[in-house]
């Protein structure tokens, strides 16, 4: 038996004694002082596609075909001259062919906003084909579409939210599941009828399959999966009661079933590096995956799948070429292998960006892979005089002042050694790197893990760690998820159960919370060290980061108009000065749940964790050295909207020849310059950190019982809710309603309509924006050249995506007719968008079936 397993045995025991006269964690149930009411669900239709393409010998004979406009008196004739086909069905609804898709017209549809719905691109007519050339009604509130290129068949059934939930639940198993990660994928649609020329992704004999592959945000987009399979579990003991049927325990087993498996595939991800130091790796791989292989299927050849991947080799045999860096030694454990870097284009030439404008070339001052000098030192002691790095092995990744700055990157190869950093495919036996950087192994991956991997995986009943290939240069992001699901899983789907499984559960969300937290406090130092000795390119806490050099900004005159330059006039602000507000909410939620969670098994730190977590809440942040890690958080996390106006106005200073832009001095009507004279700072969101602030905020809410800070903590919110409002989106507005349980007035029908509107198949169909019920404006910052509507059109009338981007963005639109679309493959994102606010919803009693 394992030291982990014995140590993990007492703690059951000892644990299971405690909790025996333990009362059950209470049941769905709103918050404490909630006022809202509950919005009772109904059946709604529901949009169902059928694809026949032209010539078909399954489309029906019996088709009534209407090519001509009909019952159209209504409209003025002037705004019909495109209309190709017109007809109103038995339940009084027009539909309306025209030369650019289709509408749906329903005068009695209870939302006025839901009255005239479009269709149009590859979701709704074949191939993309939007020249309607006839129209025929189904009887039974759907239509059929015909083009040049085929016939569609859109059935309106009527169907609950909990139903549709049935749909998400079965892609997941057939398409999105890949060790229990849970991602978008590719997938492909096969009809096993041969009678059936024709795709219906409802069809009984059709089958959805896929290789998902890894995904860079595994862990991030796996911990809401989790998430919502949790609450999907507690909603449903909920709602079936203490004597549910034999289906309805069935359904109740399935749902316990996949939280689990999700929940135990986010926590691998913080052991499956080996390290034993709480690392919470992106990803991981089988060697045996295709986006594993390697030229020559060699350790020293190049992989092509990118990113900063590691392999392992345990063994007797395994003999760690290099020393070990400082932050990786342990007094407790000695190595039983190492992990070799792959040979990547990031592994070689991810250079980075400079961070702090006081910081110089020094190598922590580069957000990218370059060694830090502590671990270069520890390296060096093991290598041989000529083969020193640093020296006679470096890489250039800058130059600064005519002058080339060296740095030791992961991988460095004869091609790239004292040359600029470059992607070098020809390494291989042969011709290997004349570094690889290595980390050591410390402990294999727990046997809890096990049902999570193939057969073929497991050797002598442990995972074989020689088949993992891990990647790490984890985010924040990744970070935040796992932070998330530690509380939901140990609050929720633990709770006080008593049963073995469960205990073993909440054993190793207890270690992996305590684990990551202290690597974070670490040294005070306040980021994920990696094993190149330094932060993570994103995973970043400490104050310097957000505050260099603000204090010299603010003596500026320029400051007034907030803008950020130095003495100079140049730009000064940090590099990670706008992610301040989001990245404090981050660190002060991290804290929050560690204390929440490893307060029974490791109460040793836990004053730390409330003494840091304090500090959030005392005095003013620091702006200038030495700066304090942590203090004053709270305050800085207020500073949401200000730090994307300050940013926003500094971009459009420098775009101005270092000029602060004015109505009277704007020449460049880019998005930061136009933005910034109608001081609007939606603009300069980051979609993503949008939905990022969704998880600190969620923890913090929930956790945080002193009203003074509770407070503070929900007016922080409210800024990013500004712009969040206007996205309907129940992931935010839930979200809302739980930081205002005492409101009555949160707009939870538009939620629910949003949740009604969603797509029954979340495939990445490209969509129709040629449409003239929506005004459009100039692209925001991350917009590329993609222009923006002026509201956020129904989910199933956009672009399929997930919540970490524009959701006003015109993007991916259609190119035009393709008779000969494939419809037996695509890409599909999972239904988690749907699924965690949905079950959510139903465990606050926001929503009831």
């Amino acid at each position: 038996m394992s030291k982990m397993r014995k140590r993990m045995v007492v703690s059951l025991a000892l644990t299971t004694t405690l909790l025996v006269s333990a009362p059950l964690t209470a049941l769905a149930a709103k918050l404490p002082g909630a006022a809202y009411d509950t919005v009772q669900l109904e059946a709604v239709q529901t949009k169902e596609v059928t694809y026949y393409k032209a010539g078909s010998a399954s489309i029906p004979d019996k088709i009534g075909w209407v090519r001509e406009v009909q019952d159209l008196a209504f409209l003025p004739v002037a705004t019909t001259s495109d209309v190709t086909a017109a007809l109103q069905d038995e339940d009084g609804v027009y539909w309306i062919g025209t030369e650019t898709g289709l509408q749906r017209v329903d005068f009695t549809a209870p939302d006025t906003r839901d009255i005239v719905q479009y269709f149009a691109g590859p979701r709704y007519l074949y191939g993309g084909d939007d020249h309607v050339t006839g129209l025929a009604a189904d009887g039974a509130g759907g239509i059929w579409v015909e083009t040049a290129s085929g016939v569609t068949h859109i059935a309106m059934p009527e169907m609950t939210l909990q139903e549709k939930t049935g749909k998400y639940e079965r892609i997941v198993e057939d398409v999105h599941d890949r060790f229990g990660m849970v991602s978008s994928s590719d997938f492909t649609f096969t009809e096993t009828d041969p009678g059936k020329d024709f795709i219906d992704y409802n069809s009984e004999t059709g089958v959805f399959s896929s290789v998902p592959s890894t995904s860079d945000n595994d862990g991030l987009w796996t911990a809401m999966y989790a998430m919502g399979e949790i609450f999907r579990y507690r909603s449903l003991q909920e709602q079936y009661g203490a004597e549910p049927t034999a289906s309805q325990q069935a359904e109740m087993d399935e749902a316990r079933a996949a939280a689990m498996r999700a929940t135990k595939a986010v926590l691998v991800l913080d052991y499956v590096s080996g390290r034993g130091n709480g690392f919470p790796a992106r990803s991981y791989m089988l060697t045996s995956e295709d986006n594993a292989a390697t030229v020559g299927d060699s350790v020293y050849g190049f992989q092509g799948k990118n990113g900063f991947w590691f392999q392992h080799v345990v063994g007797e045999e395994a003999v760690n070429p290099n020393g070990i860096i400082p932050s990786l030694q342990r007094d407790d454990a000695e190595p039983i292998g190492y992990s070799i870097v792959r040979v990547t284009k990031d592994a070689e030439k991810k250079t980075g960006s400079r961070l702090f404008p006081s910081g110089g070339t020094d190598v922590m001052n580069y957000n990218g892979l370059g060694l830090s000098q502590a671990a270069i030192d520890a390296l060096n002691a093991t290598r041989p005089d000529g083969q020193k790095l640093g020296t006679d092995i470096r890489t250039i990744v800058d130059t600064v002042d005519g002058e080339p700055v060296y740095q030791v990157m992961p991988v460095i190869t004869a091609a790239t050694n004292n040359a600029e950093a470059a992607e070098d495919k020809t390494t291989g036996p042969d011709n290997k790197p004349l570094f690889q950087l290595t980390a050591p192994v410390y402990e294999q991956i727990p046997t809890f893990f096990n049902d999570l991997f193939p057969a073929y995986a497991l050797v002598d009943g442990h995972v074989d760690m020689n088949q993992i290939v891990y990647k790490a240069d984890t985010s924040s992001d990744e970070v935040i998820g796992h932070y998330a699901l530690f509380y939901t899983a140990y609050e929720y789907l633990v709770g006080d159960a008593e049963d073995e499984e469960l205990q073993e559960l909440k054993f190793y969300i207890e270690e992996a919370a305590h684990r990551m937290t202290e690597l974070i406090l670490k040294d005070d130092h306040y980021y994920i060290e990696d094993a190149t000795g330094k932060s993570t390119q994103w995973s970043r806490w400490l104050a310097k980061y957000f505050n260099d050099s603000l204090g010299v900004m603010q003596e500026q005159d320029e400051w007034a108009a907030g803008v950020g330059v130095d003495e100079n006039g140049d730009d000064a602000l940090s590099y990670g000065y706008e992610d301040g507000p989001l990245n404090a909410l981050e660190v002060m939620a991290a804290l929050k749940t560690a204390i929440h969670v490893t307060a029974e098994r490791y109460p040793d730190t836990v004053q730390k964790y409330k003494d840091a977590y304090d500090l959030a809440f005392a005095d003013s942040y620091s702006t200038e050295e030495p700066f304090v890690n942590g203090k004053g958080y709270i305050e800085m996390a207020g500073e949401y909207i200000e730090r994307r106006l300050v940013r926003q106005a500094t971009n459009a200073y420098s775009d101005h020849d270092n000029t602060i832009v004015t109505r009277d001095t704007i020449e460049e009507y880019g998005s930061n310059a136009n933005a910034t004279i109608h001081n609007d700072w939606t603009q300069y969101i980051n979609y993503s950190d949008e939905e990022l602030g969704w998880f600190p905020v969620y923890i913090l809410i929930m956790l945080e019982e002193d009203e003074g800070r509770h407070q503070q903590i929900v007016d922080v919110y409210d800024q990013w809710y500004t712009n969040e409002v206007r996205e309907e989106n129940p992931f935010y507005t839930f979200l809302y309603q739980l930081a205002h349980p005492e409101r009555t007035d949160v707009d939870l029908a538009s939620a629910v309509r949003y949740l009604n509107r969603y797509s029954e198949y979340m495939i990445t169909f490209q969509a129709q924006y040629n449409r003239q019920d929506v005004l459009y404006i100039e692209p925001g910052d991350r917009d590329d050249e993609n222009k923006q509507t002026n509201y956020a059109l129904a989910p199933d009338e956009r672009r399929i995506h997930k919540h970490n981007s524009n959701p006003f963005e015109a993007d991916d639109q259609t190119s035009g007719a393709n008779p000969d679309y494939n419809y037996n493959k695509g890409d599909m994102e999972a239904g988690t968008v749907f699924l965690l606010p949905y079950w959510l919803g139903r465990y606050f009693e926001i929503i009831a079936e």
